[in-house]
This record gives structure tokens, C-alpha cells and sequence, in this order.
């Protein structure tokens, strides 16, 4: 069924009043995944530089959490003393990392440190020693090392994401099918679209209208083959195999108004699995009435359980009728699941910046994911072009082999 604003509800979240801040300790990384858009320029950054950032981000932006992002940031010497600065400023600490440095021991350090969750970043493109080789679905195995590990400490939320590619598409209901079984460890999965700049097929230019080389980007490279998977294609496949899952909240783009870039799911469920999906309405009254009670919106959660009490919402919440009804259907069967909390399992979906005719880039509009550079708040997806270049590119398609391009559109 073709995705439908009108059913999904729209994140309140601005620049200034977002419930994430994105902070980048470092641009070191010990793996690089294809279509990385951060490569080593500065290296780490020291503590003074971050806490000024993280009371730049408490001040600005108000969020609920900081992800902890690079390159990767358990490469940085005082991650733990970053963590627990976040933890006193009263905002959640979540680490995003691909788990090669995690051990156990850390683990038990981060959380005494004031982490309160991880999003673990997982797939098949990253150049992984000892998985170069292996796909989407082997790479569950290296999932459910960290997910076992992780549930083993307690107390922390676990996230997993991985970027679509083309060749990987087909095989995004093996890692949903393989969450959706551990939805005791996996809070919740992410899939991100891959977008790559062409220097074959795309010109890019500066903002005095000069063309200049972007192969310098980590980000440059050769377009597969076909289109790229965008986001409703990617909700598309989880919902033929998986017909309970449905999206309720979205973000959609800064040019394109038929743009999804974030589609938001949430799945209630059991230890056996999903119940049903939490509804357009259910999601905005939890998000007012948290930014009411705690002054912030909401995106990662310290409790992935829910409540029973959620399904007073389903007068007013079509989904959460039919989620109810499932619940319903259970416990009769086992009466002992009344006595239960269930368990809360979100999937998201991000489709990347795309690049349109004109020169403008669709980008995420009310981006989540914004970070400090030079003192003011920029998206991260895209900071490499201002430490490269001062500011953002505009890049246009190539007009045909052996022609002069054509300058970009800055009338918009």
C-alpha cells in the first residue's frame, strides 16, 4: 500500500528543539564502510573542545540525547569521561559505533559512566575483517554476538543499523526477520538508503559557482547500477514480508514535498514476536506529552517496555485497536502474559540527501542528526564539504559527454 501523509504524523522537531544531537568526538576509524561520509582530517577532538560543544548543543538545540558518533568513538582516549559529562548535563549518552573496540570490561565502564545505549552500526559493505565476504544474513551471527553481550551487562538499549545498498536490498527481511526474534536484546533497527556523489556522471560546484574536484569527499565514487533504494521502497519490502509492520511518524525533505526521509515504526510485541504497530496518534501524544512533562521530544528511549496501559490510547488509535485485539487474542490464550510488560521494537528508515536537477540537495528537513562546525549547526552527512570547502556544494548532472556543463540553478 503507497505510503500517505495524511496517516503518518509529522515530527515536531526543529533545529532548535530536536530531540538529538549529534556529536562528533573523532574522525579516526578503524573500519571503512562504503559511502562513508567522514573521512580523517583532524582526528580527535580534545575534552575542552566537546563539553564547549555539548553546552553549545544543551543551549541550541535541547535535546533528550547526544549520540556519540566519529569515525569511530571508542577510539577516543576519554570516552568515558565524554559519557559521563553528557550523563551530568542531565541528556542521554548514546554510543553509535561498529563494536570493534567493545569488550565486555568497556561495556561495564560505559554504563557506570552514564551510557544509556548503543546504536551499533552493522552490514555487509564495511570492509569488516574476517566478513568481507559474507552477506546481510551471515552477518546476523555478528549481530547476535553483540546483542548477547550487551543484554548480558543489562540496563542499556541496543540498536542496530546498516546501510541499503542496491545489492543488499533483497535481503533487508532476513536482518528484520532475525531482529524481530530478539526483540528481548534489539530495541530497534535501522536501515539508511546508500547515496554516493559521481564524479562521472555529476559536476559539482561551490557557492561562487566554480566547479570544483569533490573526489576529495569519502562520499565520491562510482553509482551502482539502477536507481537507489529510497525510503518507501524500503517499507514496501518489510511490509510484504512482514504485513504488521506499518510506519506512523515521518520526516519529509527541504525541497521535495513528496520526500520521506525518516519513516519512524514502533512494533509492540512479546517475546514470541510482534503484536501489531503503535498508530499516527499514539505516537503524537506520547511526543507532546513528553516535550510537556520533560521539556524535550523524544527519540531513543531508556525503557524499551511498554505498558498495557497503552492500549487506552486505541479508541482514538486504529493501529493500536488492532495491536490490542492481537494482545487480547494471547493473553486469553495465556493468561499469565496480563502480567507482563511488552516489549517496544521500532524500525526506521532514512532515505540520504539527494541531488536534483537544479543543483539543490533534498536534504532531511528538521535533520536530527546536526552537529557543531565553526560554532554553528550543520548536518553531519554533509560537514566534510565546509572542512573541505567552507560550505556546501551544489552538484548538477553532467549533460552529455564532451559538452560544457551546465552551471547550477542559484536562483532558489
Amino acid at each position: 500500500m503507497p505510503l500517505d501523509k495524511r496517516t503518518l504524523y509529522r515530527f515536531p522537531w526543529s533545529k532548535n528543539d530536536n530531540p538529538i544531537a549529534w556529536l562528533e568526538v573523532t574522525d579516526i576509524c578503524n573500519l571503512h564502510c562504503e559511502g562513508c561520509y567522514r573521512q580523517k582530517l583532524t582526528g580527535h577532538k580534545n575534552l575542552d573542545e566537546l563539553q564547549e560543544e555539548i553546552r553549545f548543543f544543551k543551549r541550541w538545540r535541547n535535546p533528550d540525547n547526544v549520540s556519540i558518533a566519529g569515525g569511530e568513538p571508542l577510539l577516543h582516549p576519554e570516552i568515558l569521561d565524554i559519557v559521563a559529562f553528557i550523563a551530568e548535563q542531565g541528556m542521554k549518552p548514546i554510543m553509535l559505533t561498529n563494536g570493534e573496540q567493545l569488550t565486555p570490561e568497556l561495556l561495564c565502564e560505559l554504563k557506570r559512566a552514564g551510557c544509556v545505549g548503543f546504536t551499533m552500526h552493522i552490514d555487509s559493505h564495511q570492509a569488516r575483517p574476517g566478513w568481507e565476504a559474507r552477506d546481510e544474513q551471515e552477518h546476523n551471527a555478528l549481530r547476535q554476538e553483540y546483542a548477547d553481550m550487551i543484554a548480558a551487562e543489562g540496563g542499556m538499549t541496543l540498536i542496530f543499523n546498516a546501510t541499503v545498498y542496491p545489492s543488499t536490498f533483497e535481503e533487508i527481511p532476513a536482518v528484520v526477520r532475525w531482529g524481530k526474534a530478539n526483540i528481548d536484546r534489539v530495541n530497534g533497527l535501522v536501515f539508511i538508503t546508500y547515496r554516493i556523489y559521481d564524479a562521472d556522471e555529476q559536476v559539482a560546484w561551490d557557492n561562487r559557482g566554480q566547479q570544483i574536484d569533490a573526489t576529495q569527499l569519502s562520499y565520491s565514487g562510482q553509482r551502482p547500477k539502477g536507481a537507489f533504494v529510497t525510503g518507501p521502497d524500503v517499507c514496501d519490502i518489510i511490509q510484504h514480508h512482514f504485513p504488521t509492520y506499518a510506519p506512523c511518524g515521518y520526516l519529509g525533505g527541504t525541497v521535495r514535498h513528496d520526500s520521506y526521509k525518516w519513516l519512524a515504526g514502533a512494533m509492540v510485541g512479546s517475546d514470541d514476536g510482534w503484536y501489531g504497530a503503535v498508530g499516527k496518534q499514539t505516537m503524537e501524544i506520547v511526543q507532546a506529552l513528553h516535550h510537556l512533562f520533560q521539556g524535550t521530544y523524544l527519540a531513543y528511549t531508556s525503557k524499551p517496555g511498554i505498558s498495557p496501559l497503552a492500549f487506552m490510547l486505541a479508541p482514538w488509535d486504529a493501529s493500536m485497536r488492532q495491536t490490542a485485539r492481537a494482545w487480547l487474542s494471547d493473553v486469553v490464550r495465556r493468561p499469565t502474559r496480563l502480567f507482563r510488560n511488552l516489549r517496544l521494537q521500532t524500525i526506521g528508515i532514512i532515505q540520504g540527501p539527494d541531488t536534483l536537477p537544479n543543483g539543490l540537495t533534498d536534504m532531511c528537513d528538521s535533520c536530527p542528526d546536526m552537529t557543531v562546525w565553526n560554532g554553528t549547526l550543520v548536518n553531519s552527512c554533509r560537514m566534510d564539504e565546509y572542512r573541505l570547502f567552507g560550505d556546501l556544494l551544489a552538484v548538477t548532472e553532467r549533460t552529455r559527454p564532451g559538452s560544457a556543463d551546465a552551471d547550477p540553478d542559484t536562483s532558489v
